[in-house]
């Protein structure tokens, strides 16, 4: 479900820079690791926005699911309730380190943003280009908002990365429901309790 996740938030951005900058025959975005871009076997990434996922958080607020759904002949199916995750991706422009790049740099960030300004609700509805032959994923939707990062967690965060810092910005998708149907017990539901104990009689009456 994450890489579905991820791959429509692809496809709808690099869409939008087709669109904007012009056709191209190269993908003006791509999903990969941005910590991997100093390393010598990374290619592919120059003149790119990068998306990357640095973060997966569990969404502690739909945690109370139940455990059980009702069958169609009046019995109940046990399996565990979903898990909803938050995702936290960086969008990174990554030019040569030069002035002209910098500049490109922070106008295909700038695109970014205002991409998600524009659009920030993804589902299957309106992306009708994006394609997926999951019928459990039809009811994917992300809601993506902008995450401001204190200097000290951007610090931690290039160090982790294990590079120099890049043009960047945050973005915090919600949700990504994670489910897998596997059942952990069946049985009938139970609706009422009949009370069978009668009235006790105190001795000698």
């Amino acid at each position: 479900m994450i890489h579905q996740a991820l791959n429509l938030l692809h496809h709808e951005l690099e869409e939008y820079l087709q669109n904007r900058l012009g056709p191209n025959t190269e993908n003006y975005a791509e999903l990969s690791n941005v910590g991997q871009i100093e390393n010598e076997n990374a290619t592919g990434l120059d003149g790119k926005v990068v998306v990357s996922l640095v973060n997966i958080e569990e969404e502690s607020t739909l945690k109370n699911n139940p455990h059980f759904k009702k069958t169609i002949n009046g019995g109940v199916r046990y399996e565990n309730p979903p898990v909803y995750l938050n995702l936290y991706l960086l969008f990174t422009a990554f030019f040569p380190p030069t002035p002209d790049g910098y500049r490109e740099s922070l106008g295909r960030l700038s695109s970014v943003i205002e991409f998600f300004q524009g659009k920030h609700v993804f589902n299957l509805r309106n992306a009708p280009g994006f394609l997926i032959n999951e019928p459990d994923l039809a009811d994917i939707q992300l809601i993506l908002n902008l995450y401001t990062m204190t200097f000290e967690q951007i610090n931690h965060l290039w160090g982790s990365l294990g590079g120099k810092q890049i043009p960047f910005v945050m973005y915090k998708a919600r949700l990504v429901r994670m489910l897998d149907r596997r059942q952990t017990g069946s049985g009938m539901l139970i609706e009422e309790i009949e009370n069978n104990i009668g009235s006790t009689q105190a001795p000698g009456r």
